[in-house]
């Protein structure tokens, strides 16, 4: 049966292999395709190993939920709760990083601006040395000014003013408030005199301003805190989707360990078939090695007296009115005598009972096998057996184990359990005479 823990593992892990495909997908036309931008440029190899990790790992999740492989699903499941420590770890490590930087409100105006200063020294690293360049690079791409071109923000003061611009705006865009630059339009700002403030000579910034639209304050410290301060707005973000990642992985790992379990317990399901269906061989050779025994004239068929012979040398002593009510009861086309075949149809089916309840076998089983390891030890076994107010001397103990431990290793397995329920099933051929 189709566990429901299995659908969701392989629904869950389809979804996601259907990311990674898309995303392996995108990064090769990157690669392939020649217009793209430096910045996507940059973004090709990060995403293709994602895409390809996310489909491996996926794919595992797939093998092991929907054809209970239970290799793949371990290894899934030691992959998953790597990737959940691996998360947890990073949003803590992205909570102290980014608690830092909210920048600092300028009288007057509706927005913000910042300070390389306010953000952390990891987030710093980001803007610092060749870096930047590139960064530069995707921003003249990425046209973020662009939009303070149009509309009455770009050619009144009080609009522009009163504007709430985005931290890349803020800090790109225009000069820092500090340095009493003369507004002209939203990207075009004339320099005080020399005379007119302090501030300007102190704040590198005033210098690093160009009218040029595609430099404009591309190359100040305050553009480089605008850009952190987009970064760690979106890592803000990444980290609240960590948070329920990190939920929705723990409960597809749980669902993963049910899978597991499943499994598992499909696999001891087909062993209990295979066994019950090798014992049942097994006794039907012996059973005909005795029919043929006691069939003297070997004509397939059993007379009454060997019929009878047959049961003294199983140590059963029917009496004379028994043994016809037995040879009635299992002559099924009347003729008087007993063919193997009748014999066999008249043994009870309890070794097809079995085999049409395995799950119920494995629930007997557990229940003996009070530690889960596989085994049903001694003391396990006289423990379960007290419960059921048939408690057991040390002789009778150790003559059950001993019955059920083909492979004399002081436990019994699964197998071997199944093996002795099978055998049980046709015990003395499920005749009951007195002896």
């Amino acid at each position: 049966m189709f566990r429901v823990s299995n659908f969701v593992v392989g629904l869950a892990n389809t979804l996601i292999m259907l990311v990674g495909v898309s995303a392996i997908g995108y990064s090769i036309y990157m690669f392939v395709h020649q217009d793209v931008t430096n910045c996507e440029t940059a973004i090709r190899a990060p995403l293709l190993t994602t895409g390809v990790v996310l489909f491996v790992v996926s794919l595992l999740g797939v093998i092991g939920s929907c054809f209970k492989e239970n290799l793949a699903m371990v290894l899934y499941l030691i992959i998953l709760i790597a990737g959940i420590v691996a998360l947890i770890g990073f949003s803590i490590f992205l909570f102290f990083v980014t608690n830092k930087g909210a920048g600092r409100v300028i009288s007057g105006r509706g927005y913000r601006e910042y300070q390389t200063v306010d953000f952390s020294t990891w987030l710093n690293s980001f803007v610092g040395g060749k870096r930047w360049v590139g960064v530069m690079s995707c921003l003249a791409e990425a046209s973020v000014c662009d939009d303070l071109s149009d509309g009455p923000v770009s050619q009144i003061a009080d609009e522009f003013y009163h504007k709430n611009l985005s931290p890349l705006q803020s800090g790109c865009c225009k000069p820092p408030s500090d340095c009493n630059f003369e507004f002209k339009n939203a990207t075009f700002w004339i320099p005080p005199a020399k005379n007119e403030t302090v501030v300007a000579a102190n704040n590198g910034d005033c210098g690093a301003w160009s009218n040029v639209q595609t430099e404009l304050c591309f190359n100040c410290n305050a553009c480089k805190a605008g850009v952190l301060a987009n970064i760690r707005e979106k890592w803000r973000n990444l980290l609240i989707f960590n948070v329920c990642l990190i939920v929705l992985l723990i409960t597809v790992y749980s669902c993963g360990c049910c899978a597991h379990r499943n499994n598992r317990m499909a696999r001891k399901s087909g062993f209990v078939c295979a066994s019950i269906e090798k014992t049942m061989e097994d006794q039907l050779r012996q059973l005909k090695d005795i029919f043929d025994r006691f069939d003297m004239d070997a004509d397939g068929s059993l007379t009454i007296l060997e019929l009878a012979a047959l049961l003294r040398s199983l140590g059963l002593k029917p009496s004379g009115d028994q043994i016809h009510v037995l040879l009635a009861s299992m002559d099924a086309n009347g003729n008087g005598f007993v063919e193997f075949d009748e014999l066999v149809g008249n043994l009870p089916d309890l070794n097809e009972e079995i085999g049409n309840n395995t799950e119920h076998l494995l629930d007997i089983f557990n229940s003996f096998d009070r530690d889960g390891n596989g085994f049903i030890s001694a003391a396990e076994l006289a423990g379960a057996m007290a419960k059921m107010g048939q408690p057991l001397t040390y002789k009778e103990l150790t003559e059950m184990i001993k019955e059920a431990d083909t492979n004399g290793d002081g436990v019994i397995s699964f197998g071997e359990f199944a093996s002795i329920m099978a055998k049980s099933a046709v015990d003395y051929f499920g005749l009951k005479i007195n002896s």
